[in-house]
């Protein structure tokens, strides 16, 4: 970096759990005017957190990279960011601006108070948040794809199916039939590689719902590669939509988790922040 950009290039290694939006927030109020974030889909995910207070980009006109050299790397792949690490801080050099949408997410906090967050890639409820509770405690190190998978197939084999309260757009609310899971992407991959939402465009100002039903424990290994190729919306038991926002709850607990991170319950309330985030890539 200091070899293409010169010596006012600052490399700042964090320390902990939330030390990357802490750093980010410092950074941007100093008046930095490009960022890059160096690590996976929740490092960036802190990053981008570090920009938005309120709903609001502090600063609007500070753009963010993204260094994928994490073990999933979903929202680059979604860019097309290259792949190693010396690839994307070389391809800097001929660089442009992208505007990019961001997502507002509202939720009940794993302590049980109102919280909220901004999201880049895909927020999920129920299995979903299940699976990365199981992927993150059971993986520290080899967080792959395959053991992804295997985490999916071990939890949908145990977990209950919830119905649902859905609002689309603030319109009539929508009960669902026992759901698997509910996924809201901006992004088009998650789980380290698996083609969730191939139609989604990072900065459409639209938001991709998803819901798998309630695959029976014969369904689920059949459909596995059709979902990782994302080739499974014609299943009678999937249902898409897009939308500007999406409010949903439930009679029982159902958690979410918001870039791979788990960080609370239903009831929730996201929207879409169109091209709120300068990125450059």
């Amino acid at each position: 970096l200091r070899e293409l950009f010169g010596n006012g290039v600052e490399i700042y290694f964090t320390k902990g759990r939330g030390d990357a939006t802490r750093r980010a927030r410092e950074a941007l109020l100093a008046g930095v005017g490009w960022l890059a974030a160096a690590g996976g889909d929740g490092t960036f995910h802190e990053v981008v957190n570090g920009y938005f207070d309120r709903g609001r980009n502090i600063q609007p006109k500070s753009a963010l990279s993204f260094f994928p050299c994490g073990s999933a790397n979903d929202w680059t792949r979604t860019l097309g960011v290259p792949g190693s690490l010396l690839a994307s801080v070389e391809a800097l050099t001929n660089s442009t601006i992208h505007k990019v949408d961001v997502s507002l997410a509202r939720y009940q906090g794993l302590s049980g108070a109102a919280e909220e967050r901004v999201f880049i890639n895909v927020a999920e409820a129920g299995i979903g948040a299940e699976v990365v509770r199981r992927w993150l405690s059971r993986f520290r190190i080899l967080r792959s794809r395959t053991a992804y998978l295997l985490t999916a197939v071990s939890a949908s084999l145990s977990y209950v199916p919830k119905r649902l309260q859905l609002v689309f757009d603030g319109q009539t609310a929508v009960a669902t039939e026992p759901l698997l899971v509910l996924i809201v992407a901006g992004g088009r991959y998650f789980g380290a590689g698996i083609h969730c939402a191939p139609m989604a465009a990072v900065d459409d100002g639209l938001l991709e719902v998803i819901t798998l039903g309630n695959f029976s424990t014969r369904e689920i290994p059949r459909q596995l590669s059709n979902f990782i190729r994302g080739e499974y919306f014609d299943h009678p038991k999937v249902t898409h939509r897009s939308a500007k926002s999406i409010e949903a709850s439930a009679g029982e607990k159902v958690f979410l988790e918001l870039d791979g991170e788990l960080v609370g319950s239903l009831p929730f309330t996201i929207s879409i922040l169109p091209q709120a985030l300068w990125t450059r890539y």
